[in-house]
């Protein structure tokens, strides 16, 4: 029998645990061997406690039971993220994460929602909101899982969690433990290649040797041990179009019984505010950028909005942007490590998540690797581009002007992908996917477009040839099934208190 193939994996955190995890499950123990090496000396980032409905796919290859994974992690519902003052001050829209309506001779529904919008009068107009379940029971503070019954819209609701980052990966790592994986305790103090940028053989560490193998997977953070000072892979910085790079956390006011089944997002006068509720605490961070405000004058704006001058503040500083090869020779990065975005619409975990699930479909091995590592880059690069194009669009929209900040958002020049789109919507609504590994679709972007009162100058043909009468009660007919289906729903705290309370 041959020997089994070692994976080293560096560092922990949600990156290394939520590997780690992935691999244990899929892989065979016999023919694997799993090492996850970390040091408990060195603190983790943690901005990832808002997720978006991947991560319930995740949960589920593992097996995860749901409640349990709540109550370890502290964890509550979401159903989309909430965007106050980002076009001009007192705008409120949301991200749901589920549809609105239904495609209508296979034209997506909001041709036909900006039809109703611009034929109607002001007092007959039905609103957006009305017409997505998720959002209907967000407003309402109202949560279910899906019900059995698939002709209802209760069947098919769209959730993701929040959830403490820290807490979930010492959970994934007594998953992972028990199945195999040995963690290390130990700080690395370089790495063994065969030769300068040349693959790895072996983690020197500091108390434990070497630690050898045959795989390696960067899940260092920002530092990027291993695919950036060992294998020298450049960054590419895309801070001229996202110039948030910095934020301050600190604990906000909170009240268990009335928690909101969404994340919110609150643009303030030289950046953004999230705020996210837990069941224990409601996490507070106010993002800003280092070109228009310095440190401390973002922490004392901040504790002046809280109202907190108690608690220790946690800096937190980023470069937006994506290394130029994640896999390079028989090192993958997956984290921040291999790129990250602003956490605006949640997508530092499903970067994560896909990064994995990418690795295990295009799974190392033994001989040349090469072909797989240029599909990982090419697929990882496109993801992450696209998501890039999708948050910064969010600043390129609004009509703010109370801040040389705002100012240069709405001012600056943006990558043609993200022009392309805007000029197309901007023509006839039309909203396409370039390619099926992008992660927002027609929904996420027609959210941000309307809430952000980017309006196209027609609608689909297909969409002029509904009869008016018919198309208004068509719409008339979604509000009341959406408030009906809500209507009789347990309180999202109430939820939480039946199935998955924290003790």
């Amino acid at each position: 029998m041959s020997e089994p193939y070692r994976i080293v994996i560096l560092g922990g955190g949600s990156a290394g645990w939520m590997t780690a995890a992935a691999l244990s499950k899929v892989l065979d123990p016999t023919r694997y061997h799993i090492t996850l090496v970390e040091s408990q000396a060195i603190g983790t980032v943690s901005v990832g406690e808002a997720t978006i409905p991947g991560i319930r796919e995740f949960n589920q290859l593992l097996g995860i039971d749901e409640d349990e994974f709540l109550r370890e992690t502290q964890g509550s519902f979401k159903l989309g993220i909430a965007f106050e003052n980002w076009h001009q001050q007192g705008d409120v829209y949301m991200h749901p994460f589920g549809p609105y309506g239904f495609a209508i001779h296979g034209v997506p529904f909001h041709h036909y929602f900006l039809r109703h919008e611009r034929e109607s009068a002001p007092e007959q107009r039905v609103p957006l909101h009305a017409l997505n379940l998720e959002w209907t029971a967000a407003l309402a503070g109202k949560f279910t899982r899906p019900i059995a019954d698939k002709r209802s819209p209760l069947g098919h609701i769209k959730y993701a969690y929040h959830f403490d980052a820290t807490a979930y990966a010492r959970y994934l790592k007594g998953y992972a433990t028990t199945r195999g994986v040995v963690a290390i305790d130990d700080r690395m103090l370089s790495a063994k290649q065969r030769y300068a940028k040349g693959p790895i053989d072996a983690l020197v560490l500091e108390k434990h040797g070497e630690v050898t193998g045959d795989f390696f997977i960067d899940c260092s953070g920002f530092k990027a041990l291993l695919i950036g000072e060992a294998m020298g892979v450049g960054y590419h910085d895309w801070r001229k179009w996202m110039p948030c790079d910095s934020a301050v956390a600190l604990p906000g006011q909170h009240d268990a019984s009335t928690i909101v089944p969404y994340t919110r997002s609150i643009a303030h006068h030289e950046g953004w505010r999230w705020r996210i509720p837990l069941q224990h605490r409601t996490g507070e961070g106010w993002v800003y950028s280092s070109r228009f405000t310095d440190s401390d004058k973002a922490e004392r704006e901040f504790r002046a909005v809280l109202g907190n001058e108690v608690d220790t503040a946690n800096h937190l500083r980023w470069i937006n942007g994506r290394r130029d090869q994640a896999w390079q020779h028989n090192c993958c990065a997956i984290g921040l490590a291999a790129g990250f975005i602003e956490p605006l619409e949640s997508t530092g975990l499903q970067l994560t998540q896909s990064g994995i699930i990418r690795l295990i479909s295009l799974l190392p091995g033994q001989g040349d690797m090469s072909q797989r590592a240029q599909a990982y880059n090419r697929y990882s690069a496109e993801e992450i581009t696209s998501i890039r194009d999708f948050v910064l669009c969010h600043y390129k929209l609004t009509e703010r002007d109370d801040s040389a900040f705002w100012r240069y958002c709405r001012d600056m020049d943006i990558p043609d992908s993200l022009q392309q789109r805007l000029d197309l919507y901007r023509e006839n609504g039309g909203i396409f996917r370039n390619s099926n590994n992008e992660l927002f679709n027609e929904i996420s972007w027609f959210s941000m477009f309307h809430g952000q009162k980017f309006t196209p100058q027609q609608e689909h043909p297909l969409a002029a040839q509904l009869p008016a009468e018919q198309l208004n009660q068509h719409i008339l007919n979604l509000q009341r099934i959406f408030q009906q289906a809500v209507a009789p729903l347990p309180t999202h705290a109430g939820f939480i208190q039946q199935h998955c309370k924290a003790p």
